[in-house]
C-alpha cells in the first residue's frame, strides 16, 4: 500500500480514491473534491489505513494526499485553488490533527527510541560511527560512510544532495583568521532540493579540531582511495579536456555506479551497514537526515543565531531575492556556522588553533599519492589561461583541492595510524606504506603531535601531554613495525628446490635465509595482514600473494611459521582466510613438479579458465578449493596435489585439451 511508505502522489491518490468510491456508493459526485466533509472522509480513510498497517508517518502520508486533493480540486469546474485556507478547513484540520498524534504515537512505540536525541548524534554517538566506518570490512563502503556522515553533518546536506555530490569542489581562500589562516573547501550541488532555483549552491568544509572528527581528513580518505585502489580516471579526464569527469559522483558503494546518480537505497543501506557494526546500537528515527538534524542542533546548542542557521541550512529562500540569488552562491555566507562546526567556536576568527596544520607535508608524499597532480594542474592552467582549448576551469579547481585534500590526509595520518593501526586501509598503498615505515615518518609524526600540543592547549595539562606523548609512541612503534615488516620481505626469493627452479621459476616462503630474517621482527599482528591483500584479479597475483607477499607485506605461510614459533593462536576467521587463498597457488605448484609444466603454462590455463566462464579470482579459488583438497607437499603424511584432480570437480569448471595444449604450445 502506498500509505506504508507515508508518500503518496496524485496516482495513488486517485487509486485509493476509488477504490474509497467503490466501498462507499452513498457518497454523491465520484470524482469531486467536495465538499469539505467528503474530503475528510477520504482523508479518514488514508489515516485508518496507515494506522492499520502500523505506518511510522501517517502524519505524512495524509498531508501528502492533502496537497494532491488540493491540486484536483483546483482542476474541477467552479471550485477555485484556495491556497493555505485549504487545510485550514474544520473538517480537514481535524483530521490533520488526528493524523499528527497518531504519527507521535507511532514513534513512541516499543521498537523506537522516544527519547528527545532519536533524531541526533551524540559526540560519542558521532566518533563511534565514523571508528565503524573507517573499520568496516567492504573499505569503498566504510570509506564512503565516514566521508558522508561527517561532511553531511558539516555542511548540513540533505540526503537528495549527497546522492548527486560530484567532484566540483573548490579550494577557495584562505580566511584570515588568528592565529593561522582557515583554509575553505567548497563543495556543489547541481541538484536536489536545493538548487530548485536553477542556482548553484555550495557548501564549506573546514578542518576540525579534533584529528578523530575531521571531515576533511574523511573526505581525503575517500578521494585518495577512489583514485588509488578504484582507479577512478578523474586526473586523466581532465588533463584530457574531457568533461566526462563531471559525470563521476563522490558518494557510491560500487566503482560501477559511479557516474550515475544514487538512490536513497543505495546510501541508506550503507550507513546501516555501518552502524550495525557499533559496539552500542544506534537506534535512531532518521537515517539520511540524521546529519542534517545533527548539525542544526550542534549549532542551536553553540547559542547560533537564527539567521546563521538558516543561511546554513539553505532555509533563506523566503528571504527574497537575496537568500535566493545571493547568498547560496558563496559558502562564505555561512562561515560562523563553518567556524563552529569545525570545533572552534564562536570566536573562530581569534581562536583559529589548527596545530597540524602547520606542519609542512613533503612535497613527494603528496606526489606520491597523486602521481603527475601538478603536471596536469600546470597544463589545465596554461589552457584555461591561453585558451588554446575549451576552459575548465572546474577541472582547475578540482585538481586544486585533490592536492589540498592529499596534504590533509598526511596532516592526519599520524592519528589514523594511532587510531586504527595495521587496519589502516592506506597501507595496502605501497608508496604510503614505504613511507610509514621510514624514520622521516616518525620525525613527521612528533612533529605534528608537537604542534597539536603547542597550539590546541594553552595552558597545557598533565592529562594532555601524557595522551600526546602516548599517542607518538604508538605512533613510532607501529612505524617501526612496518619497516621491519617490509624487510623481512626481502630474501623470500629461493626456489622450491635446485631441481625443479628451471621450470617452476617459483619463489618460495619457507627458506631458511627468510626465516631469519623474518625472526628479527617484531611481533607479527597475522589477523590483520592476512586481510591486507584483498582486491586481486589475476591468478598470477594470488600466486605472487601466497609465495612472496603483496602490498609489502610477507607471505601467508612465514606469517603462520612466525605465530607458531611465537605461541600466537590465529582466530577461526584467520585460518578460513588462509584456507581459501592456499589452494589454487599450491595446485599451480603441484602442475610444475609433477608435470614439469613451466610456470606460464600452469598460469595460463587458469587464467583460460576464468575468461571462458566469467569467473572472478574468489570463485576460481573456491571452485579449486571445492574440487579436491589440495595438502601442503611438506605437511605431515601429505602429498603434493596430483594433477590429474585439477578439472574432475564440478567445483571448477572443465577446458578442453586442445585449448590446454594450445596454451602450452604459446607459452613454449
Amino acid at each position: 500500500m502506498p500509505s506504508k511508505k507515508g508518500l503518496l502522489g496524485l496516482s495513488s491518490v486517485l487509486f485509493d480514491q476509488q477504490k474509497w468510491i467503490d466501498d462507499h456508493p452513498e457518497q454523491p459526485e465520484g470524482y469531486l473534491v467536495f465538499p469539505s466533509s467528503k474530503v475528510s472522509a477520504f482523508l479518514s480513510h488514508i489515516l485508518a489505513d496507515c494506522t492499520a498497517s502500523s505506518s511510522k508517518d501517517p502524519h505524512g502520508a495524509v498531508k501528502s494526499a492533502r496537497k494532491a486533493l488540493r491540486h484536483l480540486r483546483a482542476c474541477q469546474a467552479g471550485i477555485p485553488d484556495d491556497g493555505a485556507k485549504f487545510p485550514s478547513q474544520p473538517y480537514i484540520a481535524g483530521v490533520t490533527s488526528r493524523a499528527k498524534t497518531a504519527t507521535a504515537e507511532a514513534r513512541q512505540c516499543e521498537e523506537a527510541d522516544p527519547s528527545c536525541s532519536a533524531s541526533t548524534l551524540s559526540n560519542e554517538e558521532y566518533a563511534s560511527l565514523l571508528d565503524a566506518a573507517m573499520r568496516f570490512p567492504d573499505k569503498q563502503v566504510g570509506l564512503c560512510v565516514a566521508a558522508m556522515v561527517s561532511c553531511g553533518l558539516a555542511a548540513g546536506f540533505r540526503s537528495d544532495d549527497l546522492q548527486d555530490t560530484r567532484y566540483f569542489m573548490e579550494l577557495i581562500c584562505s580566511v584570515p583568521a588568528k592565529p593561522l589562516p582557515m583554509q575553505i573547501l567548497a563543495l556543489a550541488n547541481n541538484a536536489g532540493k536545493a538548487n530548485q532555483d536553477a542556482q548553484m549552491t555550495y557548501a564549506a568544509l573546514a578542518n576540525h579540531r579534533q584529528p578523530h572528527l575531521d571531515c576533511l581528513a574523511y573526505l581525503s580518505q575517500l578521494v585518495l582511495y577512489q583514485l588509488n585502489v578504484s582507479k577512478l580516471p578523474l586526473l586523466a579526464l581532465i588533463y584530457q579536456n574531457n568533461t566526462s569527469w563531471r559525470s563521476y559522483r563522490m558518494f557510491f558503494r560500487d566503482p560501477s555506479m559511479a557516474t550515475s546518480k544514487q538512490t536513497y537505497y543505495d546510501l541508506s543501506t550503507m550507513l546501516m551497514k555501518v552502524a550495525a557494526t557499533m559496539p552500542d546500537t544506534l537506534v535512531k528515527t532518521k537515517v539520511m537526515h540524521l546529519m542534517r538534524c545533527s548539525g542544526t542542533v550542534s549549532l542551536a546548542a553553540a547559542a547560533c543565531s537564527m539567521d546563521v542557521l538558516r543561511v546554513w541550512g539553505r532555509w533563506v529562500r523566503s528571504e527574497g531575492v537575496v537568500g535566493k540569488s545571493y547568498l547560496p552562491k558563496s559558502p562564505l555566507s555561512a562561515l560562523p556556522a563553518t567556524g563552529v562546526l569545525a570545533g572552534f567556536g564562536n570566536n573562530f576568527m581569534t581562536n583559529h588553533a589548527f596545530g597540524r596544520g602547520t606542519v609542512a607535508v613533503p612535497v613527494k608524499w603528496i606526489d606520491s599519492l597523486v602521481p603527475h597532480a601538478r603536471v596536469i594542474l600546470q597544463a589545465v592552467r596554461l589552457r584555461n589561461r591561453t585558451r588554446t582549448g575549451k576552459a575548465d576551469f572546474s577541472g582547475q579547481h578540482c585538481v586544486e583541492s585533490t592536492l589540498y585534500l592529499a596534504e590533509t590526509f598526511w596532516q592526519s595520518s599520524p592519528f589514523m595510524l594511532q587510531r586504527y593501526g595495521l587496519r589502516w586501509w592506506a597501507l595496502q598503498l605501497p608508496a604510503v606504506c614505504f613511507i610509514v615505515g621510514s624514520s622521516s615518518f616518525r620525525q613527521f609524526g612528533q612533529q605534528v603531535m608537537k604542534a597539536e600540543l603547542e597550539w590546541n592547549a594553552r595552558p597545557l595539562s598533565p592529562q594532555m601531554t601524557e595522551a600526546f606523548d602516548k599517542i607518538s609512541k604508538q605512533v613510532c612503534s607501529l612505524s617501526e613495525q612496518i619497516a621491519h615488516l617490509q624487510l623481512s620481505v626481502n630474501g623470500m626469493m629461493q626456489p622450491v628446490h635446485s631441481q625443479t627452479a628451471a621450470n617452476l621459476s617459483m619463489p618460495t616462503a619457507s627458506s631458511s635465509n627468510t626465516q631469519a630474517r623474518a625472526a628479527t621482527s617484531p611481533r607479527i599482528e597475522l589477523e590483520a595482514q592476512v586481510g591486507l591483500s584483498s582486491g586481486l584479479s589475476s591468478v598470477h597475483e594470488a600466486v605472487d600473494e601466497w609465495f612472496t607477499g603483496l602490498h609489502g607485506f610477507p607471505a601467508p605461510p612465514l606469517l603462520c611459521e612466525q605465530a607458531t614459533q611465537r605461541g600466537q593462536r590465529l582466530s577461526k576467521k584467520a585460518i578460513d582466510n588462509l584456507s581459501r587463498r592456499r589452494h589454487l597457488p599450491l595446485r599451480i605448484q603441484a602442475l610444475a613438479t609433477d608435470r614439469c609444466w613451466p610456470l606460464k603454462k600452469a598460469l595460463a590455463v587458469y587464467e583460460l579458465v576464468m575468461q571462458r566462464h566469467s569467473l572472478s579470482l574468489a570463485e576460481l579459488r573456491d571452485a579449486v578449493r571445492l574440487s579436491s583438497p589440495v595438502r601442503h607437499p611438506n605437511a605431515k603424511g601429505g602429498k603434493p596435489a596430483q594433477s590429474q584432480h585439477v578439472n574432475r570437480s564440478p567445483g571448477l569448471p572443465l577446458i578442453s585439451i586442445s585449448q590446454i595444449r594450445s596454451v602450452g604450445s604459446k607459452s613454449n
